[in-house]
C-alpha cells in the first residue's frame, strides 16, 4: 500500500496558525497549534483506514512564495542536514527567481521537498498534488544542492526553465526508483513532467 503523506504548514498569514493537508487527496484543514493539526489529521487518516501507512511533514515559508517541506521520519537528522544545504542555496536570489516561475500548489506557493539518498519515486510522487510544481531537492555535497521541478505536462510551455522530459521518457517509472537514480539521470535545474491527475482542495 502506498504511503499517505500528511503535511502541516506553518501559515501565520491566515486566521489559523497551522494548516494540515493531504497533497495527493487535496484535503486541507486548519488548526491553532501543530498538535491540534496533528490530532485532526490523525482522525481524518484513521477514518480512511490508513493509520498504519502514513508519514508526517512540516512546511515552513522561506519567502518569495517558497515553502520548504521536511519529513518527520526516522531520517530526520539527514533531512535537517539537507535542509541546511538547501537554505544556503536559497540565499541565491537568482535561484529564488527561477523557482518563482513554477506553478503554485493547491494550497498556494511553490513547495521544495527535502530528499535524502534512498527516497523512492513512489514516496516523492505521493507528495505531489497533481496540479502545481513540487521541487525535489537533495544535497549532493555539504554545500551543493541538486533539484528538479516535478510538474504536470500542461505547465511546461509557460516556464522559463529547461524541460528534461517526462518521467517515462527518463525511464523513471519504477516506484522503487530512488532520488539517487533521478540525480544521475538529469542535470540540476530541470523540469520533469508527470501524467496529469485530478484533484480538488477541500477547505
Amino acid at each position: 500500500m502506498a504511503v499517505l503523506h500528511a503535511v502541516y504548514r506553518s501559515d501565520w498569514e491566515h486566521g489559523c496558525r497551522w494548516r494540515g493537508w493531504l497533497p495527493a487527496q487535496g484535503i486541507a484543514l486548519g488548526a491553532d497549534t501543530l498538535g491540534h493539526a496533528q490530532r485532526l489529521m490523525s482522525a481524518a487518516v484513521a477514518r480512511n483506514g490508513q493509520r498504519e501507512q502514513w508519514v508526517e511533514h512540516t512546511e515552513h515559508p522561506v519567502g518569495d512564495g517558497l515553502w520548504v517541506r521536511q519529513a518527520l521520519d526516522e531520517r530526520v537528522l539527514e533531512r535537517e542536514h539537507a535542509t541546511r544545504v538547501l537554505m544556503e542555496a536559497l540565499d541565491d536570489q537568482r535561484l529564488r527567481a527561477r523557482l518563482a516561475t513554477l506553478p503554485d500548489c493547491l494550497l498556494g506557493g511553490v513547495v521544495v521537498c527535502v530528499c535524502v539518498p534512498g527516497d523512492t519515486l513512489e514516496w516523492i510522487l505521493g507528495q505531489h498534488d497533481g496540479q502545481g510544481a513540487l521541487v525535489v531537492a537533495a544535497a549532493v555535497t555539504n554545500h551543493q544542492v541538486w533539484w528538479n521541478a516535478l510538474t504536470g505536462a500542461t505547465h511546461t510551455g509557460h516556464l522559463d526553465l529547461p524541460v528534461a522530459g517526462s518521467l517515462a521518457e527518463l525511464d523513471l517509472t519504477d516506484p522503487d526508483t530512488t532520488v539517487d537514480d533521478w540525480i544521475t539521470t538529469t542535470d540540476c535545474g530541470r523540469v520533469v513532467t508527470r501524467a496529469p491527475t485530478s484533484g480538488a482542495l477541500i477547505a
